[in-house]
């Protein structure tokens, strides 16, 4: 079959498969993300219908384009006064959830490691791999608190969360390959690395999405709305990537100001004399677009991590059991973090669930290699059989969440 054939079948299965994902999500509770991730499992590592090596050049570029049409989807739909809420237990659940996840991952690999089922390294391998599997996915967790129909608040803690953990997954796993490179990191200097990724992400998002408020009232009602609403958020991210920010942070704070256009005209108006300020909204058409777009990007996303899942016995059993080790894991900081919110047994239980791994430990687990880290070769695959083996345990245990909200409601 040739190639050109072969992937207008491709994008053909999976628009059928991601719509009719969605019928079924919407009446069963069970995630889309689960037929898609399989679907990628079986035409790739089973059937090899669709060679991963083909698409694996693509994943960290294809992967910043869903990152940027995701996330700034969940920013766009949420209320500044309502992160503003949920911004400190995000950060207690970002901070509490990445070490025990990053510290519990370490020790896992290393026991792996001494009973001989993976080939031994020295403890700051174990934990850089710790740190690239430590933080959650909001590519992943985002479409699927909105299809499922999350609480806001939920929806918005689980948003602001995964973000934090982004830099922190960056920031932290780049120290520990300089520090088994070159055995020496100054503790201080990588605390101000990871206060400047945030800082410039944060900074350069916010001037980003107050820039752009004056092309909204230009573009309004305009067919090309959609594209340059689109391509000032990549822009935005491209900058805050050159200045060494963190881009999803970036991206949630320029989306979210933009989202919330609203306010900040009535804000502005105060300084300024601003006209037709509801031309300054986002365009209802450019949103109803932007809604079309993400459905296409998560479909091929999701398929694409399921083409990278390793066909391989002991590394599928590592995933398995990595996944398990983050779940456990992640319960306690789940506890500190809603220690005294009065949120609901499904919304406990929907951030407990919400561990899967995705896009930024796909991309970072092959920079040990990149970087020169002796015996990397095997690192991504071994990532990628957890962020796989993550994300199928996130889908069945939200739907499992779900479905016990649901009977308990029924039976009263």
């Amino acid at each position: 079959m040739d190639p050109v054939t072969q992937m207008i079948l491709l994008i053909t299965g999976l628009l059928i498969l991601g719509t009719l994902g969605e019928v079924v999500f919407s009446r069963t509770g069970i995630p889309d993300i689960i037929w898609l991730v399989s679907a990628g499992i079986l035409a790739g590592p089973v059937l090899d219908l669709v060679s991963a090596d083909m698409l694996r050049p693509i994943l960290p570029f294809f992967g910043a384009f869903a990152l940027v049409t995701i996330l700034s989807s969940g920013g766009l739909h949420l209320k500044i006064s309502e992160v503003a809420d949920s911004a400190p237990r995000a950060l207690e659940l970002a901070l509490s959830g990445f070490f025990f996840s990053m510290l519990a991952m370490a020790a896992f690999l290393w026991s792996c490691a001494e009973l001989g089922y993976i080939r031994q390294h020295g403890w700051m391998i174990w934990l850089m791999l710790g740190a690239v599997l430590g933080g959650s996915s909001s590519v992943v967790i985002i479409p699927t608190m909105a299809a499922g129909k999350v609480e806001a608040r939920v929806a918005d803690l689980l948003s602001v969360e995964s973000s934090i953990t982004d830099a922190l997954s960056v920031v932290l796993a780049l120290v520990c390959v300089e520090l088994v490179l070159s055995g020496d990191v100054s503790v201080g200097g990588s605390i101000l690395a990871l206060l400047r990724a945030v800082g410039i992400g944060l900074g350069l998002g916010l001037l980003g999405g107050l820039l752009f408020l004056p092309i909204a009232y230009v573009i309004h009602g305009k067919t090309s709305a959609f594209p340059v609403l689109l391509a000032s958020l990549l822009l935005i991210y491209a900058l805050i990537g050159l200045a060494g920010g963190n881009g999803a942070l970036g991206i949630l704070a320029a989306s979210l100001l933009i989202g919330n256009s609203g306010l900040v005209v009535r804000r502005l108006e105060r300084y300024v004399q601003i006209r037709q300020t509801e031309r300054l909204q986002v365009d209802e058409n450019a949103m109803a677009f932007h809604g079309q777009v993400i459905f296409l990007v998560k479909s091929f996303f999701f398929f694409l991590i399921g083409l990278m899942f390793p066909l391989n016995l002991k590394l599928v059993v590592l995933g398995i059991a990595g996944a398990l080790v983050l779940l456990v894991f992640r319960v306690p900081a789940t506890w500190l973090s809603l220690w005294g919110a009065d949120f609901n047994r499904r919304d406990k239980g929907v951030v407990a669930v919400a561990m899967p791994r995705g896009l930024a430990a796909g991309v970072l687990s092959a920079m040990p290699l990149q970087m020169g880290v002796p015996g990397a070769e095997n690192f991504s695959s071994g990532v990628f059989a957890v962020i796989v083996a993550s994300i199928l345990l996130f889908a069945l245990g939200f739907s499992l969440v779900n479905r016990s909200a649901k009977e308990k409601r029924g039976g009263e």
